[in-house]
């Protein structure tokens, strides 16, 4: 972002803007350069998931790069970058970063030519000594880690300390000494291909994701059901699955109807490193046995879009959806 003549950030006119701000990158490494968008990230739709990693896909398929850095504005990046990372699966054959920043480039004391530099020193270390690629997997640089996409969530809005994986640790932390991956990190697997397929980069519409909080009527959310444009209700519940089940404000009902209806219904936490175990508790127990799926310790970003992601290719039942969703594909979910 950079500020235009009345102070206000806009996005910038071109990446040229970008790498020529960072010189280093250009000296460090052969740059190709892509502009896909030019928008804010919180004006980012499912749409553009899809477009990303249809790019993704085809450059990586050309085998003419060793590595792919996307730089994205941090309100929607942790969205974007597991939708690309759980469109592409066991494809991936090389490191791809997705990276931001809290402050403009063009500031005083900014953190953007620090999180380009490192993207790119992320890229550089998923490689031997013989210029091999040894880690490929959809990550996130931000300050000092790199994280794993999937399990990635915003912590803060100012803080330098933007990104984190709280169920699982950073794949690599970031010091003077260099980046050295955990063996968490996902590694190049032999023969890995990449092929494109419109099917496998789609998301569907119409998943709705609502906060459950207390006094939320049960009239709402039933009439979100059957509008007939809901595919799927997503509950950010209260603790650890638990969905209110008495009196007026019982949404059990809203769960069976959905059910019934053949929406899918998932729980989920608020909680950031949350897991659901909607069974402990009498209301999530009841929750289940109306009808509701579980996510386990899906972040609510990765409930979200995985959701999305499996209800486009078709798997629409709730034992298939239960299944696919506990089912790792991109390191998202603990199986």
């Amino acid at each position: 972002m950079i500020p235009d003549p009345h102070g206000e950030l806009v996005t910038a006119k071109t990446i040229t803007d970008i790498t020529n701000m960072v010189p280093s990158l250009g000296e460090r490494a052969d740059l190709t350069l892509y502009q896909l968008e030019q928008r804010d990230s919180s004006e980012l739709n499912p749409s553009h998931w899809t477009k990303f990693a249809m790019k993704i896909a085809e450059a990586m398929a050309s085998g003419k790069f060793d590595g792919i850095i996307v730089t994205h504005g941090t309100d929607t990046m942790a969205y974007s970058a597991t939708a690309v990372a759980l469109a592409l699966g066991n494809r991936v054959n090389i490191p791809i970063v997705f990276t931001g920043s809290q402050l403009p480039l063009a500031a005083f004391g900014t953190d953007a030519r620090f999180n380009l530099e490192q993207s790119l020193n992320a890229i550089l270390a998923a490689y031997d000594k013989k210029n091999r690629p040894v880690i490929a997997e959809v990550m996130i640089q931000f300050n000092k880690v790199v994280l794993r996409a999937t399990r990635a969530v915003k912590i803060s809005e100012a803080d330098f300390v933007a990104f984190d994986t709280p169920a699982i640790d950073p794949l690599a932390n970031i010091s003077s000494m260099g980046i050295r991956y955990s063996r968490e990190a996902r590694r190049v697997a032999p023969n890995r291909k990449t092929w494109i397929n419109d099917l496998d980069y789609q998301f569907q519409r119409g998943v709705v994701v609502i906060d459950l909080v207390p006094g939320l009527e049960p009239g709402i959310v039933l009439d979100i059901i059957q509008g007939g444009k809901c595919q799927a209700l997503i509950l950010r519940s209260l603790g650890a699955g638990n969905v209110p089940s008495l009196d007026e404000y019982s949404l059990i009902p809203c769960i069976a109807r959905a059910t019934g209806l053949k929406i899918p219904c998932i729980v989920t936490t608020k909680f950031v490193g949350g897991t659901t175990h909607a069974g402990i508790y009498k209301p999530g127990a009841e929750a289940i046995r109306a009808g509701a799926i579980e996510s386990g310790d899906l972040t609510d970003v990765a409930v979200q879009v995985k959701t999305m992601r499996l209800l486009a290719q078709g798997i629409r039942t709730r034992d298939r959806i239960q299944k696919a969703l506990l089912t790792p594909i991109a390191g998202e979910v603990t199986a």
